[in-house]
């Protein structure tokens, strides 16, 4: 009788095995979940695990550090436009022409013509003014020039909000790439300077803390001795909010000025177009708030070439495995690594903020986008390039960054 009871007990349970199975594994996995979150509960609050609150230095977070701000993207943007000007020389295009004018008899046929050139460009870019006009300009806007920078191939200006029924802060004004070769040379020296785990655009850290002027000083020293005066100070000798800015080679020069000079301070450093600089762990100390803003198709922002190139020294590596029983092609792969890592490591820092595409002059249907998916602005951009090839390089201007920003700050404001 026995024997029969276990046989229909094992019958009964191949018939009806997959039910309990499909019971069973959720029941099995609750109470080994159960037991896990038994053993992983929090003990006593005596221990020193469980203590909160133990560092009291960080329980002071800044305050009065700004946040993004439509209003001061705007005006940032006006001041990397006005950095394009050439009013480091004091004088402006009619007094420099004037001078050379009377010195005519002088020159020979070859330097008279040099002479009509140069003056029918300037005078058709409209890019030479005196320092009395560009301090007017910013004057009429309640800002105070408070001195011109002009290091080699680095140029910008520092100035002051200056009326008296608002706040004051300092702007820092970086001059972005102009057509001259040696600005063109900067770009290009990208093979990074490496210190430990650190890697920056050789190029551009020479144009900022590299290379001296007339006086002996790099960019550098001319801005930490401008920063240090008394007129950068309000009333008490506190320090003013501090803001840095500047457009494509400007903007990288901005940023290097943040990284160097004031990494941590309030204010905030906004950059138009700017290119990658250095990697991660060279902008580790950075506490200064950052904001990169990039228009649309900008292609600029795009070099030096950032993640991509860590993929492509994977696939060189891999090709190199494959095909390393062949030795002159193992060898040309391990020189290709080698030169195509030295570039890699760039990487962009900072906040973004994402000008979207327009119609042709419909620039109050623009959207400012806050860290849109890097697929989402690669599709964008190559839908960009299908219509027309140039728009990476025409999405650089300054000019077009300026009305986006001002519609962009004008739309926001007024629906507040």
């Amino acid at each position: 009788m026995e024997a029969g009871i276990l046989e229909n007990a094992i019958g009964w349970l191949r018939e009806n095995w997959p039910q309990y199975v499909g019971l069973g594994a959720p029941a099995a996995s609750a109470i080994g979940t159960a037991i896990f979150a038994f053993l992983r509960r929090p003990k006593s609050t005596s221990s020193t695990d469980g203590a909160y609150f133990t560092e009291a230095d960080l329980l002071k977070p800044p305050l009065t550090r700004p946040a993004y701000s439509d209003r001061m993207a705007y005006v940032l943007a006006e001041m990397s436009e006005l950095a394009y000007y050439r009013f480091e020389d004091h004088h402006g295009l009619i007094e420099d022409s004037i001078d050379t004018v009377r010195s005519v008899a002088t020159l020979d046929d070859v330097d008279i013509r040099s002479f009509l050139n140069e003056f029918v460009t300037d005078l058709m870019s409209g890019r030479r003014l005196s320092l009395k006009e560009m301090n007017r300009i910013l004057e009429n806007s309640g800002f105070q020039l408070l001195d011109a920078i002009n290091v080699a191939e680095t140029q910008g200006f520092v100035c002051k909000r200056n009326k008296p029924d608002e706040p004051a802060y300092v702007v820092l004004a970086f001059r972005g790439t102009e057509k001259k070769i040696s600005d063109w040379l900067t770009d290009v020296r990208c093979v990074p300077t490496v210190e430990g785990s650190t890697k920056v655009h050789s190029g551009f850290l020479e144009a900022f803390a590299g290379k001296k002027g007339a006086d002996g000083k790099t960019a550098k020293e001319v801005v930490e001795g401008i920063l240090k005066r008394a007129d950068t100070k309000d009333e008490h000798g506190n320090t003013l909010p501090l803001f840095i800015t500047g457009h494509s080679l400007g903007g990288a020069l901005a940023l290097l000025a943040t990284k160097l000079i004031a990494p941590n301070v309030d204010g905030a450093c906004y950059t138009f177009g700017s290119p990658r600089v250095g990697n991660y762990e060279y902008f580790r100390s950075i506490k200064t708030p950052v904001f990169r803003i990039v228009n649309s198709s900008d292609v600029v922002p795009r070099v030096p070439p950032g993640a991509i190139l860590q993929v492509l020294v994977g696939l060189i590596r891999g090709m190199s495995w494959l095909l390393g029983f062949i030795p002159p092609i193992a060898l040309f792969f391990s020189k290709l690594e080698s030169i195509v890592d030295k570039l890699n490591g760039y990487r962009h820092f900072g906040d973004l903020r994402y000008l979207s595409d327009v119609a042709e002059g419909r620039f109050h249907t623009v959207r400012l986008l806050t860290n849109p998916p890097a697929i989402d602005r690669i599709v964008w951009m190559w839908r960009r390039v299908g219509k027309n090839l140039f728009v990476p390089v025409k999405s650089h201007g300054m000019s077009i960054y300026r009305k986006k920003l001002l519609q962009v700050a004008v739309g926001r404001n007024r629906s507040i």
